[in-house]
């Protein structure tokens, strides 16, 4: 069964969105995360597809993004979200406070350019990315 969310039109409300990219569920809670690329967000809908919240603006620091491309959670419920623009991984909690950042702009070992997807698969995390082919 597929259903829709929203009312298809572009927006910045809740349950609008601007180009979305990624998705996840929550491990434990079904909650619905989705990388809001173009509104530079998280949105976060309850298992029955209702708005729960969102978090996240454009911006470079480490709480916002800059076009967020895809979300992934780890075995402890944390989430992790692809900053496109921002060239890093950022870890949060599923309320959307702030854990940590990984990674820089670059080519040299340990440093990504234009992270596009993620998952998480036996505690490692594969990012794939534009930048350095």
């Amino acid at each position: 069964c597929v259903k829709s969310v929203g009312s298809g039109e572009k927006g910045n409300g809740p349950l609008q969105f601007n180009g979305p990219k990624g998705i996840t569920v929550h491990p434990t809670t079904g909650q619905i995360f989705v990388a809001d690329t173009g509104n530079h967000r998280i949105q976060v809908l309850n298992n029955d597809l209702t708005y729960s919240h969102s978090f996240g603006k454009r911006r470079s620091s480490p709480k916002q993004f800059n076009d967020p491309w895809d979300v992934t959670f780890d075995n402890e419920g944390y989430l992790y979200v692809a900053d496109n623009d921002n060239h890093c991984i950022k870890k949060f909690t599923s309320t959307g406070q702030h854990i940590s950042t990984f990674s820089s702009y670059g080519s040299n070992p340990g440093q990504i350019t234009n992270p596009t997807s993620i998952i998480i698969d036996n505690n490692l995390l594969y990012v794939n990315e534009l930048g350095n082919n």
